[in-house]
């Protein structure tokens, strides 16, 4: 089977009930990296009198908490693929990229997402000059940092009398060396064509998410829409199909279910989705 990641914003509840365990039944269920999210040096949201619900505070990873995490996650034959990082906080951007590259050389992760959620034509093209400044710094370093949409990119525009997605604006705003972590059930979500995107952007896109929606999830709450990989409306085969034509980093391919499905657990569904990915790929 090839590579596959899982994100762990979904399992931070079972992560903060039982941190090993959890890693160990990804594991054991032919996941080969995770992908958590990065805490800065003296990050408000892990201090004691933070609001963050406490649950999130085991998905958000500082220096330490992976210099803990490195030698049981390679004991257990998992990696760390890439990490989150939060750039819309008040953190000064070169601040920010200095302790990354200084992060970078101390535990040798490469590759960083970061999600701005753009909806209007300004923000849009803020994150564009975010993402190009960003790589500018990073990219002499051997350093990515990558863009991972959700679903609001996908709005339709009209620029210049000719209809496209905030995304499609956004790529073309962006230099080549600025690299999508495709979430595509998020783009689905948002009324994109997935397999279209995925054909015309294919050399931008060096990490895919997978993330699958229920039939019939536009006439469903967000959060009891979700279904495992392969047993919703996401044309994961097509997908499938796709990755070798992308330039994926190790790890690349990941599953990032944010909920189980309505009377499953969370670990079933990804025990479920990383079997349906198996079949397809032996």
């Amino acid at each position: 089977m090839m590579n596959l990641g899982c994100g762990l914003f979904g399992l931070a509840s079972e992560l903060e009930n039982n941190f090993e365990n959890t890693l160990k039944e990804l594991a054991g269920n032919g996941f080969t990296a995770v992908e958590p999210l990065y805490a800065f040096r003296n990050d408000p949201a892990l201090a004691p009198d933070s609001p963050l619900p406490s649950f999130l505070r085991a998905i958000l990873w500082d220096e330490q908490k992976v210099d803990t995490c490195l030698p049981i996650l390679k004991a257990m034959g998992l990696a760390i693929s890439s990490m989150h990082v939060g750039l819309a906080s008040g953190i000064k951007l070169e601040d920010a990229l200095s302790e990354l590259i200084s992060f970078s050389d101390k535990t040798g992760i490469r590759y960083y997402m970061t999600s701005l959620e753009f909806d209007t034509l300004e923000k849009c093209n803020a994150a564009a000059d975010l993402l190009n400044r960003a790589n500018q710094i990073l990219n002499p370093h051997g350093i990515s940092l990558g863009y991972h949409n959700h679903y609001m990119e996908f709005k339709k525009i009209t620029i210049e009398g000719k209809q496209c997605t905030l995304m499609d604006h956004f790529l073309s705003r962006t230099s080549h060396n600025v690299k999508l972590q495709l979430d595509t059930g998020w783009q689905m979500y948002g009324g994109d064509d997935v397999i279209a995107f995925m054909q015309t952007y294919q050399n931008r896109i060096f990490s895919v998410h997978l993330k699958d929606f229920a039939v019939g999830y536009e006439h469903m709450a967000q959060n009891d829409s979700f279904a495992a990989i392969g047993y919703g409306a996401l044309p994961t085969r097509e997908i499938l199909a796709m990755v070798p034509r992308l330039p994926l980093f190790e790890h690349g391919l990941m599953i990032d279910q944010d909920h189980a499905e309505t009377g499953h657990s969370l670990m079933e569904d990804l025990k479920t989705g990383a079997a349906f990915l198996k079949q397809l790929t032996y």
